[in-house]
């Protein structure tokens, strides 16, 4: 998606939902004509302003899809799907008037899916999500003139299919065997479950994230490792052909450092499955994956992936080595935070303990060390940091209302041994979302951040969650339950607070989802002492969507602040409707 496209798609996001939820940035070089007009047009309980956005007549209004089915309805829909599969004939399917056709991550036409194709299906095996109306289904073909391995999903309304949704594998795809596939698949357990061996929608999707943000991302993740654990990759690749109780999935390392983007989940607590659909790469070339994971007990027991090479060639895959872990404490990291305000206040990066080699990054591109906001005097009106000491790393948030530019930045630091190795910057001022200085240093500084007792702590993992819930419910999933807190409060830029007179009653929480818009790039930085976890990520497109951070204040594991700063990247004017 152009950055065009990407502006018009949050411009309309940001009117679903009224006053805005998140912190997504109005696209304008015309700031003061599009800030007025937000304020006047863009309206909901947090500003008192008009109602316009919940008015059901209006063209931008959101609704959130409403279906209807049941178990056996998805059911039949899927036996309805491989008998058309089987025969290469989709009238044997009840399809809506209106389908949506995906084959691959791209949304193609009827005539031209693999499901017109006659195919000998070997095996399948499906799961149901009541919540969402929706099925997956594994197809194993290994006879005909063509094997292949397809993840097929299906969106079913009142017996009705809306959406066919497949990833095709075949001869050239990620550890592709169609046989071994069919071998050890046919050679599992998949009853349903008792309902003593169940877990809840919610941990199983956050087993999912879990597992992704481990391998690619953080190793202080703490997966739900089960034994006896199997992971079929393409049939190519099993961990435990001779099915062993004493062989586990568990990787006792990441992997890589990789964005896992565009994730979408379809649960079924009966049977103690989650399927994700993403990207391994990012969101517009990044390989299109589906992870099937089954949980008894609430640990991974069998794990398949299907991988497609979108590639001209071959999958490479290069040696991963890791760098050293940075070694640090929280002195250390105060006193880098500290050193780096008297930077920011100075515009003198001389006051930092540098690295020999530091990365300078600001607005989610790397850029040189004297481009950075960094090498700028501010006049520092507030700031509030916090400290990860499992990854050496800390967040600060820096106000400057005086001087001749008022700011919002938010800042993560990596340390290793006292020195800085990185500085990563958003910079949020007059053209970004609901920016107001001025009242963010009012609200910020009227709000309570004092480190928190040991019983009102909750552990790193469930902070992690806290972050990945709040975004999967509001744009992807209204069955997530994310830790609504009461009372609660969230800062917008500074232009939006939900709790102007500071009511106990008042609550962060929302209803329902608010759109339909992948969050990606999420990376995090977590304070347990401080109850805290900051989100990076972007709205959007992970090459060139809206980057936002997001920082969570949680008391007894429930959210009390929300900090939202967004950085308008594109430039471009957008009118309003």
């Amino acid at each position: 998606m152009n950055r065009v496209k990407m502006s018009i798609v949050m411009l309309i996001c940001c009117l679903f939902i009224g006053a805005g939820l998140f912190g997504c940035s109005i696209h304008s070089s015309a700031k003061g004509e599009i800030a007025s007009a937000a304020q006047t047009k863009i309206t909901d309980e947090d500003t008192g302003q008009t109602d316009e956005s919940k008015n059901e007549d209006w063209k931008y209004y959101y609704t959130v899809p409403e279906r209807e089915c049941t178990r056996a309805m998805l059911m039949a829909a899927t036996e309805s799907y491989i008998a058309a599969q089987e025969t290469g004939d989709l009238s044997k399917m009840a399809l809506a008037s209106n389908v949506t056709y995906r084959e691959n991550m791209i949304e193609t036409t009827k005539d031209n899916g693999l499901w017109n194709t006659p195919l000998p299906v070997a095996f399948h095996r499906s799961i149901y999500d009541i919540a969402r109306c929706k099925t997956f289904t594994e197809v194993i073909v290994t006879e005909g003139e063509h094997a292949y391995v397809v993840g097929t999903r299906l969106t079913v309304d009142n017996g009705k299919v809306t959406e066919i949704d497949s990833l095709v594998t075949d001869k050239g795809d990620w550890f592709f065997d169609a046989e071994r596939y069919l071998k050890y698949s046919k050679a599992e357990d998949w009853p349903l479950l008792h309902v003593d061996e169940r877990v809840s929608r919610q941990e199983l999707v956050d087993s999912a994230n879990q597992y992704f943000d481990f391998l690619y991302q953080d190793k202080g993740i703490r997966p739900p490792w089960g034994t006896p654990c199997a992971r079929l990759e393409g049939g190519e690749m099993y961990t435990n052909e001779e099915n062993e109780d004493k062989d586990t999935c568990q990787k006792p390392a990441p992997l890589g450092e990789l964005v896992i983007s565009d994730r979408t989940f379809v649960v079924d607590e009966e049977m103690g499955t989650v399927n994700i659909f993403c990207r391994y790469g990012n969101s517009k070339d990044g390989l299109p994956d589906s992870h099937l994971f089954r949980l008894v007990n609430g640990k991974y027991r069998l794990i398949h992936t299907l991988t497609v090479n979108t590639y001209d060639g071959p999958i490479d895959v290069p040696e991963y080595i890791p760098e050293p872990d940075c070694e640090c404490d929280r002195d250390m990291l105060k006193a880098a935070t500290e050193s780096y305000i008297a930077a920011q206040e100075a515009g003198d990066l001389s006051k930092m303990a540098l690295a020999d080699k530091v990365k300078f990054i600001e607005d989610m591109s790397e850029i040189e060390k004297d481009k950075g906001l960094w090498n700028t005097p501010l006049p520092v009106a507030h700031h509030l940091s916090i400290y990860d000491v499992g990854r050496c790393k800390t967040f600060t948030e820096v106000i400057v209302t005086e001087g001749g530019h008022k700011y919002v930045i938010g800042t993560r630091l990596e340390v290793d041994k006292g020195k800085i190795k990185e500085i990563d910057s958003l910079v949020t001022d007059k053209d970004d979302w609901y920016f107001n200085a001025d009242d963010y240093l009012k609200f910020s500084k009227a709000e309570d951040w004092h480190v928190l007792h040991v019983d009102e702590r909750v552990g790193r993992e469930e902070l992690i969650n806290a972050g990945h819930q709040y975004f999967d419910f509001l744009f992807a999933d209204q069955s997530i339950s994310p830790p609504w807190g009461t009372p609660c409060a969230r800062l917008e830029g500074g232009e939006l607070y939900t709790n102007r007179d500071n009511e106990y009653k008042d609550t962060c929480k929302k209803d329902k989802p608010i759109s339909d818009i992948f969050i990606n790039d999420r990376t995090f930085v977590v304070d347990e002492e401080m109850g805290s976890v900051n989100v990076f990520c972007r709205f959007g497109d992970s090459k060139d969507g809206m980057p936002d951070s997001h920082l969570f204040r949680l008391v007894n594991g429930k959210y009390k602040w929300i900090h939202t700063l967004s950085v308008n990247i594109s430039g471009e004017p957008l009118v309003y409707p």
